[in-house]
């Protein structure tokens, strides 16, 4: 990928880790296939990968991770990531039975091998700002921890401080209803008054046909005002017959 810049080293240890899955048909966001087909999708999802991979590559994180849903997805998307192994970017599997396990396990580890501040985010936001993981990592040097909601009731990036990763984890990653809509409601609220929370601007995900046609326009209009643009989304929604955002 073209876009990735020279890995960069902060004076104090940082971990960004991108949640992601190997592109194939069938396997893949297949709520909008009540629109489009599964290599449509697949070609969807492909661009919102590929621009979610240019925001990690580009953020200045000691550590720039890549963490498949399973093992078998690790070369692909190496393979499509960074197929020389110059963007710098480190290539995990997932480990426990669900996203709160998952995530927890990823920040452990992370925590484990040094980083004092540690992120996720996921696939599924890719017109966030193009410094939103360095503007998260730097919230971390004055909270324990950092979230960034999104407007379907969940959120697009969670981050903490190792400090507070021990006292923050159980009310984060355990016992949620993961996919509803009160991800973000039941994780705040079970939050230890102790805890510091800095929260990121709202922003949308893409779950839905709708919702890929408004990435679309916002994208369209982002072009036009001479903004960064999430180009590999854009060139793949741009071909798409997508039903009205709602």
């Amino acid at each position: 990928m073209s876009e990735l810049k020279p890995k960069k080293i902060t004076s104090t240890g940082t971990c960004a880790i991108l949640f992601a899955r190997n592109p194939v048909a069938g396997q893949v966001k297949t709520r909008l296939q009540s629109h489009l087909s599964p290599d449509q999708v697949m070609a969807v999802y492909t661009g919102m990968l590929l621009d979610s991979a240019v925001l990690l590559g580009n953020s200045s994180a000691t550590r720039r991770v890549v963490a498949s849903a399973d093992a078998e997805g690790v070369e692909g998307l190496r393979a499509l990531l960074d197929p020389t192994g110059e963007g710098g970017l480190e290539f995990v599997v997932q480990q426990g039975n669900d996203l709160g396990q998952r995530m927890e396990q990823a920040l452990s580890e992370a925590f484990t091998s040094g980083a004092g501040r540690a992120l996720i985010l996921g696939t599924d936001a890719p017109s966030l700002p193009a410094t939103i993981i360095d503007d998260a990592l730097e919230r971390l040097t004055g909270a324990d921890l950092v979230i960034g909601p999104c407007v379907d009731g969940g959120y697009y990036l969670v981050g903490l401080a190792a400090t507070a990763f021990a006292a923050a984890a159980p009310a984060l990653f355990r016992a949620i209803a993961w996919s509803t809509g009160t991800v973000l409601q039941q994780s705040v609220k079970r939050l230890g008054e102790g805890l510091t929370l800095s929260l990121l601007p709202p922003w949308y995900d893409i779950d839905h046909p709708q919702d890929a046609a408004f990435l679309r326009s916002h994208l369209e209009a982002m072009d036009r005002a001479g903004q960064q643009v999430s180009s590999h989304s854009l060139k793949v929604l741009r071909g798409l017959d997508l039903p009205p955002p709602s």
